[in-house]
């Protein structure tokens, strides 16, 4: 029974593509078969480790909350792959201020 999990608990498109990266090793975590979205588990390493350090040491030495968001994008259009990172930190005007 245990190999059926993703029959009763992956939505009908997605069936297919999550069993294989779950069986390769990525750690899935939820998935919208409407949206065509699989959110994985990334594991820090590399550039994002130093970034996370940056950003975590900068908002640190200017004692302010530690809050922020690193998001990878990895996307391939005709063949070819283009890759960024998104830092999101909090909005509020306190912490605009504590950032100068």
């Amino acid at each position: 029974m245990k190999n059926f999990w993703y029959k009763e608990n992956i939505e009908d498109p997605l069936k297919g593509i999550i069993r294989y990266l779950r069986n390769n090793g990525v750690n899935t975590e939820s998935s919208c078969g409407h949206e065509m979205d699989i959110q994985c588990q990334y594991i820090l390493n590399g550039s994002i480790k130093d970034i996370h350090n940056l950003v975590w040491h900068y908002l640190y030495s200017r004692g302010l909350d530690i809050n922020f968001e690193l998001s990878v994008i990895h996307k391939v259009i005709d063949g070819k792959h283009y890759t960024s990172l998104n830092i999101k930190l909090p909005i509020d005007e306190e912490f605009k201020k504590g950032l100068k």
